[in-house]
């Protein structure tokens, strides 16, 4: 039985159709993840699952009763409740009443202070204490506070309004959580948390009992957690059986079928094109049905032709040095220094190859990305020195440069993404050959008729990806990166480990994402009580030895053997 439907689906944004006759059912207990480019309108999908947005046509059908929650990137909460407050006012008969027993005995306690009559709050109180009971209400508190501390919230009375963008998503995440719901829409959840988290969340959404609609970049989540991929592209949704592992296999078949079809179909074409070069006058029904029959011909390449990030590094070869670091201290502050308080990095000291390959991992708050501001030069350490070598050229993927891609120029005008591409430079040598901006920007998945459009219609992910596009045309030859898979799509992703697995430079990775530490780095830093401990492999590696030296198991749970492929049906 079917919680949610939608069907026939049209939705609009601006000028632009995300979807058109787009139908997707979620069943009880299914675990879809939604895949696909940013932009494509997977953010879209989930709010019109939910009921936030209304479709241009069709119909969403919902169960009577049927309890739907969405976490989305940028969760809208009240400032003014406290964390514990703001997870009460979730959904759910259990937390409904837990938030009245909470106020309840506030309000005893101050009547009791005050010598007022408490007779009308203690029969309150008592039948309030019958609900629970018959609701087994009274274990949700500590259930509230476990899933906050396993997301890294531990002072319940704070403020919302005091806590940053990252902290707001993961309160979300946790209300979602507790609130138990039969249908669990998640947008980008691993977004901000730390590894240990992750796993943490992995497990619990493979014990959850109700629906699951999922939308991340961390693969290795998507595997162990879905039953179903939805690919969402162009305006469609295809549903694939099956996790993530499966979708892959799935999507190799039919990218050798659609090989072996192309080159028959240019073969009709050309035979076709040949006839029509001749000059045939298009008189009898037959000679116009023919020229019809190659004009859709030539159609079908172009509504075939995906688009497909590919690239070669063209950088400045690094000399015998690319960074060294030299007793390295840093403390949050200096007034921090001042107070003795506990410094993020204690004298740290590495030479950087000009072909490492090093992830740095640790904990939320650790100095993570100070590292990496300190070898940008956007930080100076309070001990120690750090210096580049004379041949560097250096490019910073930060969190948030991104945002920095104005929508105007100086004069005024609507920045177009050719521009911003265009200020890098005009064209770039690649894979032995000149590339255009424009050519390389359709690589990145902007086909022609979105590059001439303003930045300011462009989504985070799709910023990003503009962001990382302009950086690696200026050919660097060290790049830091620093959670580089957030709000990118997993198809850009594949590229980008494609070509740092090219990349004849140093890489320096923070991020959370296994799977891309994976296959991206041979050598990790973690952060250990303010010093960074060197370990020589990959993550899954060091997960390896860290859940030895515990004698649990701390590596991802081995990905079931996959059930055959299905055919793509639809959604």
């Amino acid at each position: 039985m079917s919680l949610i439907s939608l069907v026939e689906v049209r939705k609009d944004f601006g000028i632009r159709t995300l979807f058109e006759n787009l139908t997707l059912h979620v069943g009880e207990r299914e675990r879809l993840g939604l895949i696909g480019p940013n932009g494509a309108g997977k953010s879209t999908l989930l709010k019109l699952l939910a009921g936030l947005e209304p479709p241009g046509a069709g119909q969403r059908r919902v169960q009577p009763q049927a309890r739907i929650v969405l976490v989305s990137q940028e969760p809208e909460m009240d400032p003014q409740r406290t964390v514990l407050e703001q997870v009460f006012a979730g959904s759910g008969e259990k937390m409904e009443l837990l938030g009245r027993y909470t106020a309840l005995s506030d309000a005893l306690a101050q009547a009791h202070a005050d010598g007022r009559d408490d007779t009308a709050l203690l029969a309150e109180l008592s039948s309030l204490n019958a609900r629970m009971d018959q609701s087994q209400a009274w274990g949700l508190e500590q259930q509230i506070r476990e899933v906050l501390q396993r997301l890294g919230i531990g002072d319940t009375q704070r403020r919302v309004g005091d806590l940053s963008g990252g902290y707001r998503k993961r309160l979300a995440l946790a209300a979602a959580l507790v609130a138990d719901p039969d249908v669990l829409l998640l947008d980008e959840p691993t977004n901000h948390l730390d590894a240990d988290c992750i796993q943490w969340l992995q497990g619990y959404l493979q014990r959850f009992r109700g629906a699951l609609v999922l939308i991340t970049h961390d693969r290795y989540v998507l595997d162990q957690v879905t039953d179903r991929i939805v690919e969402v592209d162009r305006g469609e949704a295809r549903s694939y059986g099956g996790n993530y592992a499966t979708y892959l296999g799935r999507k190799a078949e039919q990218e050798e079928s659609a090989a072996a079809s192309e080159a028959k179909l240019k073969g009709v074409l050309r035979r076709e094109l040949e006839w029509l070069r001749r000059g045939p006058k298009a008189r009898s029904t037959k000679q116009k049905a023919r020229i019809q029959r190659i004009e859709a011909l030539q159609e079908i390449p172009k509504r075939q032709l995906k688009g497909q990030v590919s690239l070669a590094s063209n950088q400045r070869r690094l000399g015998k040095r690319a960074i060294e670091a030299e007793g390295l201290q840093v403390w949050a502050s200096d007034a921090a220094q001042a107070a003795g308080a506990p410094a993020l990095l204690r004298e740290f000291s590495y030479d950087f190859s000009p072909e490492d390959r090093v992830g740095i991992i640790g904990p939320n708050g650790a100095g993570k990305s100070t590292l990496l501001d300190l070898i940008a030069g956007r930080r100076q350490p309070q001990g120690g020195r750090i210096e580049l070598g004379s041949t560097v050229k250096l490019a910073y993927f930060d969190q948030h440069s991104h945002q920095l891609l104005d929508g105007t120029d100086a004069a005024g005008r609507e920045r177009k993404l050719i521009d911003v591409v265009k200020e890098a430079a005009s064209a770039i040598e690649l894979e032995g050959s000149s590339l255009s901006a424009s050519q390389l920007l359709e690589r990145f998945l902007f086909p022609p008729a979105q590059q001439h459009q303003p930045v300011s219609k462009l989504s985070g992910g799709e910023r990003r990806r503009l962001h990382l596009c302009r950086l690696l045309m200026e050919a660097p030859n060290v790049l830091l990166l620093d959670e580089p898979t957030n709000d990118l799509d997993v198809q850009t992703l594949t590229v980008l480990e494609d070509f740092l697995e090219d990349f004849r430079g140093c890489v320096v990775v923070v991020s959370h994402d296994r799977y891309f530490l994976d296959r991206t780095v041979d050598r990790l830093f973690c952060f250990e009580g303010g010093r960074l401990e060197r370990f020589e492999g990959n993550y899954s590696a060091y997960l390896e030895r860290a859940s030895g030296a515990k004698g649990v198991a701390a590596t991802p749970p081995e990905t079931p053997a996959a059930a055959p492929a299905a055919a793509p049906a639809a959604a």
